[in-house]
C-alpha cells in the first residue's frame, strides 16, 4: 500500500510544483534563480537531482509492477542524462524553444495512455518540469554584463521576469 501511495505523489509533484513554484518572486525562488544563472554547480546539482528524483520513481514503481518492459526504455532515457552536458543542452533546449517543449509535452500525453509506457510518460513529464525551471541562454548571457549582475543582486525580485 505505501508503495502505490508514493506512486502517486510523484505525479502530484508534476502538478503541484508548477502551480506554486512557476513565476514565483517568493525569496527561496529569487535565491534558486540567482544561484542558477550565477552557478554552473548549481546547474550541475539541480539535473543531477532530477536524474536522481526520477531514478527513485523507476526503483518504487519496478517495486510495484514486476515484469514491465516500458521501465527499460525509460532507464535507458535516464542513462543518457547522466553526461551533463547533455543533460544542459537538453533541458536548454526545451526551455527556450516552445515547439519542441509542446512536441514533448503531447509525447507525454501520448505515452502515458499505453501502459507499458507509463515510466516513459513520467520521465518525460520530470524533464519537462526540470525544464521549466532552468536558465535560458539568455539570462545567462545578461549575468555576464556587470551592470545586469549588480541591479539583480540589489533587486532581486526582478530576476524572475527575466528568468522566463
Amino acid at each position: 500500500m505505501i508503495w502505490i501511495i508514493i506512486e502517486f505523489l510523484f505525479p502530484a509533484l508534476l502538478i503541484a510544483l508548477p502551480l506554486t513554484l512557476y513565476k514565483s518572486n517568493r525569496p527561496l525562488m529569487t535565491k534558486f534563480y540567482l544561484r542558477m544563472t550565477a552557478s554552473g554547480s548549481a546547474r550541475k546539482l539541480y539535473a543531477r537531482c532530477m536524474l536522481i528524483l526520477i531514478l527513485l520513481y523507476h526503483y518504487v514503481y519496478a517495486g510495484g509492477h514486476f515484469g514491465e518492459w516500458g521501465i527499460l526504455a525509460s532507464t535507458t532515457f535516464c542513462a543518457i542524462l547522466f553526461s551533463f552536458r547533455r543533460a544542459d543542452r537538453w533541458l536548454t533546449r526545451l526551455h527556450e524553444e516552445r515547439k519542441i517543449f509542446f512536441l514533448t509535452a503531447v509525447l507525454v500525453l501520448t505515452t502515458c495512455a499505453v501502459p507499458h509506457l507509463h515510466t516513459v510518460a513520467v520521465t518525460l513529464a520530470f524533464l519537462l518540469l526540470a525544464a521549466m525551471f532552468y536558465p535560458s541562454r539568455n539570462v545567462l548571457s545578461k549575468w555576464t554584463d556587470e551592470e545586469n549582475r549588480i541591479r539583480w543582486m540589489n533587486n532581486p525580485k526582478i530576476v524572475s521576469e527575466y528568468y522566463y
